[in-house]
């Protein structure tokens, strides 16, 4: 009986340890790995491109909205202007009833008319097109706020599905991992050739920042000091956590130097460098179709904010797809 109950327990436990297995390949796991980060890094920049046009629109509306503010004023006071007069005639017992039409219909519908007629004074005619002209700017001024509202509204709406669709992305990427042996993570993780790879390998582990400019020498120095320390975080720009784009903007932001937040965008900042064997350190380097962007770290090495999972790394250029574009500040 015992030995039937052992063969009972060993046949359990291999049962167990088959049902446990990962049921896919390493080169599978890494292919659907790579896809769905690659999708994610896509999904990525729409939102970070998003987000700088809510930016962009944010202070258009502002600025509209002050403007609204100093024209309703002006707006006002020449209603005031015309009311303290009507209110003067009114204590001498009648309002002149050309006043009281001014007061009471619309400002350019009533000149128009009057103006025909030949009903009021010629300092009352200046008053009135004065008054229309302001409530003309007025009612554009709101009518482009409210339209600049509507983009920003729709902004959000893209910057709320995009940021859906890279987590979900991402939480694929990491359920494949997570069915996998640690040496199969390991091996899709870090071992080479794609968009997945994170690792150090072939770097000194100092950069030469000689010969360069200035404000590429205080980018680098500034996102060096990240390297190991400040995580990926999804659209992240400061040192709690980056992104691949906003840790280019927050190093170059160092050096006095405004980038926007998405790769794409840093395609055309700066001066063109035709290749990388003319690239210099501190030289942007987009990437992957337009979907990462990193600093050039010299001898064919990235330093940048590799994917989610990670710390700010510097790791060879081989590693990711073609470069997009090489740009000199």
């Amino acid at each position: 009986m015992m030995t039937a109950a052992a063969a009972t327990v060993v046949a359990l436990s291999a049962q167990t340890a088959a049902q446990a297995a990962p049921t896919i390949s390493t080169k599978d796991a890494k292919s659907q790995v790579d896809a769905d980060r690659s999708d994610a890094a896509a999904k990525t920049e729409q939102w970070n491109q998003a987000n700088t046009q809510k930016q962009a629109v944010q202070q258009r509306v502002a600025i509209l909205q002050d403007e609204i503010a100093r024209q309703q004023a002006q707006v006002n006071g020449e209603l005031d202007n015309l009311g303290q007069i009507a209110n003067s005639q009114y204590a001498n017992g009648a309002v002149d009833p050309t006043l009281q039409l001014m007061l009471s219909s619309s400002p350019d519908a009533f000149l128009q008319k009057a103006a025909s007629q030949d009903e009021f004074t010629s300092n009352q005619t200046a008053e009135l097109q004065a008054l229309v002209a302001q409530e003309s700017t007025l009612q554009r001024e709101k009518a482009e706020a409210a339209a600049e509202l509507a983009q920003e509204q729709q902004l959000l709406a893209q910057m709320s599905q995009a940021k859906t669709s890279a987590l979900a992305k991402l939480k694929q990427a990491q359920s494949v991992l997570d069915a996998l042996t640690p040496a199969q993570q390991v091996a899709v993780n870090g071992g080479g050739g794609g968009y997945g790879s994170v690792s150090t390998s072939g770097w000194s582990g100092t950069i030469d920042l000689s010969g360069i400019s200035s404000a590429a020498r205080t980018a680098m120095e500034a996102a060096m000091g990240q390297i190991g320390r400040a995580p990926y975080l999804w659209g992240g720009d400061t040192p709690q956590g980056f992104d691949c784009s906003g840790l280019v903007m927050w190093a170059y932001a160092h050096a006095g130097i405004s980038l926007p937040h998405s790769s794409q965008a840093d395609e055309s900042v700066g001066t063109a460098v035709p290749s990388i064997a003319d690239a210099q350190v501190g030289d942007i380097i987009v990437l992957e179709g337009g979907e990462h962007v990193g600093l050039y770290a010299g001898n064919g090495m990235l330093l940048n904010a590799p994917e989610y999972g990670y710390d700010v790394s510097v790791q060879p250029i081989s590693w990711f797809h073609g470069i997009v574009a090489i740009r000199r500040m």
